[in-house]
């Protein structure tokens, strides 16, 4: 794809507004679109961002789309909700536009909508509305970091929440212009696609998966220029720029991994006043979520830094089924990488996988199948998590099984770059690439080693999962689970319902006299819970049981054998 940076871009896209409003379109009949970005303050805070878009004489029959954008998407509502907000003229004038809408969608992930022309379009057409950011309240849950939120004088948002563009046509010349004549000086405009006015040749996804950000945006490096930046609006408590210089470092070597050249990123990070979620990746980007004041620490921060760059390689396979691949292989890889690139040591490594090994054996979700996951995936929060737990502790076990029956000469690796070699070149990436892999590999025992992961019947977990410097060890676990959802300030945000804490009568508005009071009482062990918390000015006392019974599992423990021949 060329990109180039564009200095004649602002004017140009000026020329096309104005020649729109003496009615004098130009048709230059090549399809090119020319997009305004035009974000506004509002009391000294971000308000909303008017958009422009200019589609060079498409020709639009009556009733076909023009643009569409979805209502709701993973979870998130759209920045522009009214489907009156949408507007378009042409050279024959105003352009009347009839939205279509999905019905709604019970699992929240998506509901689409269009606007088709109400006649047939003359010369080229415009496209205006306006976006506005969500308003987040103490109820709003936490979902994929896509929606537009205000921070400040700034905004982020994912280009499929607030990109209205034309479904068909693809790839296009694309001109994106940056006009913030109504912002304060300095202010900047960014995207995964590079920072300020851009012009080049996209696909749609390009856009849609792209994230935006203006304001005060802050970078690493300064300028904001080079092949891998860090923007953000907040200036931390914690250190996110020698985080950030540990994964550039660790993305080249990943980039070689995967058999791929050191491509330009992005990295994104909002601040929100609540509970901020992980990480959602974009197009050869990604942006992760803190909470304002609350520190980071670097092995948590590492951690999901490395998980959401793996995932610029390991992605959906097309199926809804298949999360055991984009968030199991990025789960596995994000500790072994993590251990192989230097940023985390043995012993993290260790206990990375231990942690992973216990949460799949504490999940009383762990049994469902891949298809019940995805049913339950934005409504049941042990089930969302089974594809981050089971998954990556099937690549390890796969790994065990393909070491094993080839006398350590193959590893899960080269399945795994097999079928991303397979996407690079047309072909078959997909679930069944992946069988196929597996049964050239093992035979027809991998391949049902497969489709009992899928069903829920993961095998037990080999002796050499972890590799030569690590003893597998029979165990048993307890759940601590209390049903409570705390912000760092000990704020309870949400009870579950039919928990223990909900059962002894705590609420949501609730706050911990102790912040750390959850900690603490997991890591004393089993045994009954006090907390006190603050009600209405009152302090209360309230006791619980958060522990659950004993469930047997595995452990892994480190054994004599000298670190370099732990072949991780």
């Amino acid at each position: 794809m060329e990109i180039r940076k564009s200095r004649h871009l602002i004017g140009a896209c000026v020329a096309v507004w104005a020649s729109v409003a003496s009615a004098g379109l130009a048709q230059a009949g090549d399809g090119d679109i020319c997009i305004q970005l035009s974000p506004r303050l509002l009391n000294s805070q971000f308000g909303d961002m008017a958009v422009q878009l200019k589609i060079e004489n498409p020709s639009f029959d009556a009733g076909e789309v023009v643009v569409d954008l979805p209502l709701v998407h993973v979870m998130a509502p759209s920045a522009v909700q009214s489907a009156e907000a949408i507007t378009a003229h042409d050279a024959a004038g105003p352009l009347a536009l009839e939205a279509d809408v999905d019905p709604v969608d019970p699992t929240n992930f998506r509901q689409g909508r269009r606007w088709k022309a109400s006649r047939a379009s003359v010369g080229d057409v415009v496209v205006s509305y306006v976006a506005s950011p969500r308003e987040i309240t103490p109820t709003t849950r936490p979902g994929p970091l896509v929606d537009m939120r205000t921070e400040g004088q700034g905004f982020h948002a994912s280009g499929s929440i607030f990109l209205a563009l034309p479904t068909e046509g693809w790839p296009r010349q694309v001109d994106l212009d940056w006009n913030l004549g109504a912002m304060d000086e300095g202010h900047r405009g960014v995207s995964s696609l590079g920072q300020g006015s851009l012009s080049g040749r996209y696909d749609r996804g390009d856009l849609t998966g792209s994230f935006f950000m203006a304001g005060p945006v802050i970078s690493q490096p300064e300028s904001g220029e080079g092949p891998f930046v860090g923007y953000w609006l907040t200036p931390p408590v914690f250190d996110l720029q020698g985080a950030l210089s540990k994964i550039e470092a660790a993305y080249a070597e990943i980039s070689s991994f995967f058999g791929d050249e050191t491509a330009p990123f992005k990295v994104f990070m909002r601040t929100t006043e609540r509970f901020a979620g992980g990480g959602t990746g974009g197009r050869s980007s990604f942006i992760f979520g803190t909470v304002a004041g609350e520190a980071r620490e670097d092995e948590e921060l590492l951690g999901l830094l490395v998980h959401e760059t793996l995932h610029n390689w390991l992605n959906g396979l097309g199926e809804a089924t298949s999360q055991w691949w984009s968030e199991g292989s990025t789960s596995y890889y994000t500790e072994v990488m993590g251990y192989r690139t230097g940023i985390t040591t043995l012993a993290q490594y260790q206990k990375g996988m231990n942690d992973l090994a216990k949460a799949y054996y504490l999940n009383p979700r762990s049994n469902l199948s891949s298809e019940e996951v995805t049913q339950l995936f934005f409504s049941d929060g042990d089930a969302q998590l089974v594809p981050y737990q089971r998954g990556p502790l099937y690549f390890a076990q796969l790994d065990g099984l393909i070491r094993e029956r080839s006398n350590g000469t193959r590893r899960v690796d080269d399945l795994v770059r097999a079928l991303l070699d397979a996407r690079k070149s047309g072909g078959d990436y997909s679930q069944q690439g992946w069988i196929n892999l597996l049964r050239a590999e093992l035979g027809e025992e991998g391949v049902q080693n497969f489709h009992d992961m899928m069903s829920g019947r993961l095998a037990e977990l080999p002796a050499n999962m972890l590799g030569a410097c690590f003893d597998r060890k029979a165990t048993t676990f307890r759940r601590f689970y209390t049903g409570l959802r705390t912000e760092f300030d000990g704020r309870i945000s949400r009870v579950i319902e039919n928990t223990p804490a909900a059962a002894a009568g705590l609420l949501a508005g609730d706050r911990l006299v102790d912040a750390d009071a959850l900690k603490t009482l997991e890591e004393a062990g089993p045994g009954e819970a006090v907390v006190q918390v603050v009600r209405d000015g009152q302090t209360l006392t309230f006791r619980f049981d958060p522990w659950g019974p004993e469930r047997p599992g595995y452990v892994w423990e480190r054994n004599a054998v000298p670190d370099q021949q732990c072949g991780i």
